[in-house]
């Protein structure tokens, strides 16, 4: 004799579909996006150190001051991501090759 559970399972168990495909697009999504946003954050960061200063910051101690960005493509396992590369007016950086 089946218990309840099993009935239960067995009766939905046709119903409910899921799509690995869209789910696994969705996950690389997902893992693009974060990789990608840590990447910019760390480039940000790092001109910050360089500058001695924040992005708009206004200290005495500055070393350097921005100049913009550029976009660089990197190609990873979950696909391409967009990097914006932070320009600096006097300093040459090892992010800020061109």
């Amino acid at each position: 004799m089946e218990n309840v559970a099993q009935k239960n399972e067995k009766s939905i168990s046709g119903t409910i579909k899921v799509n690995e495909k869209e789910v696994m697009e969705h996950l690389d999504g997902l893992v693009r996006k974060s990789v990608e946003d840590t990447l910019n954050t760390l480039l940000n960061e790092e001109a910050d150190a360089i500058c001695n200063a924040g992005r708009y910051q206004r200290s005495p101690d500055r070393q350097d001051t921005r100049a913009g960005t550029y976009k660089r493509k990197l190609l990873t396992t979950s696909g391409e991501v967009e990097l914006k590369i932070p320009r600096l007016r006097t300093l040459v950086c090892a992010t800020n090759f061109q």
